[in-house]
């Protein structure tokens, strides 16, 4: 009795081992090989909007006062970005963004940017596109 006892102790402990060593195996990752990117995220006082058409891209130039963690190198400078017809903008009642106007100005760069990379990125001959400007008026 003690035999079988013990006997079906021990096929009760390999069952569950056998079932967790009996899981497949990913044959492929989702995981992306990519720089990852971020969004920074400015504020300050926007001017010099121009509207992107169809056939032209469009500018906004923002003086940043504010930023979040990944802009907090770009605080104090005049940087200006290229607005494409499918970046978000608010006009926060207007028609237009006034200059002398408080906004947000957003827009995607990789990560691990040093600051000479990220600042020699904005000011290069081709601005940046922004995502989303934000006019927050006055």
């Amino acid at each position: 009795m003690a035999r079988k006892t013990l006997a079906l102790f021990v096929l009760a402990l390999a069952i569950p081992g056998a079932a967790l060593a009996a899981k497949p195996v990913k044959s492929g990752t989702s995981q992306s090989k990519a720089a990852p990117k971020v969004m920074y995220v400015l504020k300050g006082i926007l001017s010099g909007y121009a509207a992107a058409s169809s056939t032209t891209t469009g500018s906004i130039t923002i003086h940043v006062t504010h930023s979040n963690f990944h802009g907090r190198l770009l605080k104090g400078m005049d940087l200006t970005f290229a607005v494409a017809t499918s970046t978000a903008t608010t006009f926060n009642g207007n028609s237009t963004i006034n200059d002398g106007a408080r906004g947000v100005v957003k827009f995607r760069a990789l990560k691990s940017m040093t600051n000479t990379g990220l600042t020699a990125a904005l000011t290069a001959a081709t601005p940046m596109t922004a995502v989303q400007v934000i006019d927050q008026a006055h």
